[in-house]
């Protein structure tokens, strides 16, 4: 009797697919995956990214070390201007396992 890992969730998927794939797993994933067991996240497709506190936001994760410039949290509102949710969701899903922090 063996013990089966049933990993729930995305795990460095960054890179691995294109932005076409995620956009397709994310609407109805059996299209891309048939065993696949993720709901559809159909609304994210529906829905414009709300810009409005993206700049504070960035700010409070540059305090925690992200290194965001002063040019990238100005020009963030007009970068995310008519993007979808599920743009934002691609964008996460393509850094995910892609970033490497040192060990002190």
């Amino acid at each position: 009797m063996g013990i089966e890992a049933n990993r729930t969730g995305p795990c460095r998927v960054g890179g691995r697919y294109s932005d076409d794939w995620h956009r397709a797993h994310l609407y109805n994933p059996r299209d891309v995956v048939p065993e696949s067991n993720m709901p559809a996240f159909t609304w994210l497709f529906d829905s414009e990214v709300d810009a409005s506190q993206i700049q504070a936001k960035m700010r409070a994760l540059r305090t925690v070390g992200v290194p965001y410039s002063d040019a990238e949290i100005e020009a963030a509102p007009q970068a995310l201007q008519s993007r979808s949710e599920a743009d934002a969701m691609v964008a996460y899903l393509q850094q995910l396992g892609t970033v490497m922090q040192s060990v002190k």
